[in-house]
């Protein structure tokens, strides 16, 4: 019963904070996407002004747009998951969590408790 009790509050909080992310994304005048950090790739030309030697994280970045990566034919891309299911998975993974975190805090409550 304790343990069903814990997962529904996980849930309860995970609902609670997806809402409150997506509320807060469906209000924001600028909001990041991945498109944004991706289109970096097309200016790498951009970073070679720089001298490769004053920094080697402008290096790395130059090499890391510059160079494909190959494609061998047992490498696939991973599968794309409806968005539906990804949350359906996350809820229960932190209702999971939140249920485990609880049991186990009770458990120390009752081992560390003050003899009477």
């Amino acid at each position: 019963m304790r343990t069903t009790a814990d997962v529904c509050i996980g849930l309860i909080l995970f609902v609670t904070f997806a809402l409150a992310v997506g509320a807060y994304e469906r209000n924001s005048a600028a909001t990041h996407r991945l498109g944004g950090l991706l289109s970096i790739s097309s200016s790498a030309g951009e970073l070679l002004k720089f001298s490769l030697d004053d920094s080697p994280l402008i290096a790395a970045a130059v090499v890391a747009t510059a160079v494909p990566v190959p494609q061998a034919s047992g490498f696939t891309t991973p599968r794309q998951l409806p968005k539906g299911t990804a949350m359906l998975l996350l809820a229960g993974v932190f209702s999971g969590i939140v249920a485990l975190n609880l049991a186990f805090f009770r458990h120390l409550r009752r081992e560390y408790a003050s003899p009477r």
